[in-house]
C-alpha cells in the first residue's frame, strides 16, 4: 500500500502537535464511539503490545483509494476479546478524539509500525440552527424520544447528532471536511428530514399489514 505525505493546512496555529502511531484504515469514529478490529500484521501486533503495556494512545487516519487523507481519530483500546497462537488479535478501539494528520513517517523511531504528528481538533461545537434543532425536537416526539438524550437546559452538539444518526464512515469524513458550521448543520438536517421520512414510510407500512 502506498502512502502519500500530505500538504496540509492547520487549522489552529495555537495547538500543540502530537506525535501518535498510525494505523491507516477506511474507518472515521467520533470520540465515544468504538469498533472492533483484527489484528494479524506484525506492525500492527507490535503497535497493540505498546498500547497494552504503555497505554498509549494511537491515530487511524482515514484512508480513500489507499491514500491517507486530511484527518482521521485518536483511539485508545478499549479491549481485547480475543488473542491466537501467534498473536493474533481481536480487539476493541474507542475514539477520544478527532484528528488532523500534519505529517507521515513510514516507520516511527525502533518500531515496526508508521506514525507522524497529528492536530486534535474540537468537535463537540454546539448545534446554532434553529431549523436543526426544530427537525431534532419533532424526530424524538414522532418517532424516537431516546434519538438523543436531552438534559435539562443541557446544549446540544453537532457530534451528538452525527453519531445518533449511525452514519458511514465516508459521510463522517465528508460531514469533518465541511467548512463552515451552516454547511455541517444543512447536512445534518437533510439527513435528519431522510430518516423521519423512512420511518414514516415504515409506519404506514406496518399499518397497511396490520389493517390486512
Amino acid at each position: 500500500m502506498k502512502y502519500e505525505l500530505l500538504r496540509m493546512h492547520i487549522i489552529a496555529m495555537d495547538q500543540q502537535a502530537v506525535i501518535l502511531p498510525y494505523f491507516p484504515l477506511s474507518i472515521f469514529l467520533f470520540p465515544g464511539e468504538d469498533i472492533p478490529l483484527h489484528i494479524f500484521e506484525p506492525r500492527y501486533k507490535q503497535l497493540i503490545k505498546d498500547a497494552r503495556t504503555r497505554g498509549i494512545t494511537f491515530a487511524i487516519p482515514y484512508v480513500i483509494d489507499q491514500d491517507i487523507q486530511e484527518f482521521g481519530c485518536e483511539v485508545r483500546l478499549k479491549e481485547v476479546v480475543a488473542e491466537k497462537v501467534g498473536g493474533r488479535m481481536v480487539i476493541v478501539v474507542e475514539s477520544v478524539s478527532v484528528v488532523q494528520i500534519v505529517s507521515y513517517h513510514k516507520k516511527l523511531e525502533g518500531k515496526l509500525y508508521a506514525g507522524g504528528s497529528v492536530l486534535r481538533m474540537p468537535c463537540s461545537d454546539p448545534v446554532e440552527s434553529e431549523e436543526l434543532l426544530g427537525l431534532i425536537e419533532n424526530y424524538m416526539d414522532q418517532f424516537d424520544k431516546d434519538f438523543l438524550t436531552i438534559g435539562t437546559k443541557r446544549v446540544i452538539t453537532r457530534q451528538e447528532v452525527m453519531i445518533a444518526l449511525n452514519l458511514t464512515s465516508d459521510d463522517k469524513y465528508k460531514f469533518i471536511c465541511m467548512p463552515d458550521a451552516k454547511q455541517k448543520e444543512g447536512y445534518l438536517a437533510g439527513q435528519l428530514r431522510y430518516l423521519g421520512m423512512i420511518r414514516k414510510q415504515e409506519t404506514l407500512l406496518g399499518n397497511d399489514f396490520g389493517l390486512n
